[in-house]
């Protein structure tokens, strides 16, 4: 079997993650994940059916209040699927070397101000379903929590997690806690180079993480919490989605 040479990108002196780091508030880093999905628009999107994962390519727009919408025909099996589990996730793939993705919670938009704006950037559609409005659903991703991605030298990577719309930012799998003893078992271990010194301890540079769980692995104090099986953020998640509505 022959296998193509892994090409490795070199961004030394340029900008990485977009200029982007721990300094970064959550407001900036959803900012530049909205633009670069609106330059975007069109991308893989996946939802639920009877427990199992389904994708296509949805068309998302971004209005004027600073949040996506699409449309579906009441008729096709993405509509259904919405109303049955109102959640869709984005992936997609940006300058190579780059991606982001995003999982957002849908909403049914009766707005008639809202769907004019929307018909105003999608005028092929509003065309198309003319004498047929009826049979349309725009559904706007009314709160959500999303990731941006950048693969930059080396394997090593960058990273900035945001939310929006009363959704919580994602947690990332493992934190330091405060039984370390800075012993450097994790600091050896890390191959992305995120242990870093924190006074007398030790800390994950969370931007540089790649949620391998090796720190983990190797840490002989249990200085390490794992979230990979906590249900804590999706519990949250979803009840600050019924205070929303």
């Amino acid at each position: 079997m022959l296998y193509t040479v892994k090409e490795t990108p070199h961004f030394e002196g340029k900008e990485i993650l977009f200029g982007l780091d721990e300094s970064s508030t959550n407001e900036e880093i959803k900012e530049k994940a909205f633009q670069l999905l609106k330059k975007i628009r069109s991308m893989p999107a996946g939802t639920v059916k009877d427990g199992l994962p389904e994708s296509r390519v949805i068309d998302f727009c971004l209005l004027s209040d600073g949040f996506f919408y699409f449309i579906a025909s009441k008729g096709k099996n993405l509509h259904k699927q919405l109303m049955d589990v109102p959640y869709i996730v984005l992936s997609e793939r940006i300058e190579r070397w780059y991606s982001i993705r995003m999982l957002a919670h849908v909403t049914p938009i009766m707005d008639k101000k809202v769907w004019d704006e929307f018909f105003l950037y999608n005028k092929g559609t509003a065309s198309m379903y003319a004498s047929n409005m009826h049979l349309l659903e725009l559904f706007k991703l009314d709160a959500g929590e999303g990731e941006i991605f950048h693969l930059y030298a080396d394997e090593r990577l960058k990273r900035a997690r945001f939310a929006f719309g009363g959704m919580e930012v994602k947690p990332m799998n493992y934190t330091i806690n405060d039984n370390c003893t800075a012993c450097g078992n994790c600091l050896e271990a890390c191959v992305e180079r995120a242990i870093v010194e924190d006074g007398d301890k030790y800390r994950i540079s969370h931007m540089d993480c790649n949620d391998c769980g090796k720190c983990y692995v190797v840490c002989p104090a249990e200085a390490i919490d794992c979230r990979l099986y906590s249900e804590e953020w999706h519990e949250r998640m979803m009840k600050s989605l019924e205070l929303n509505d």
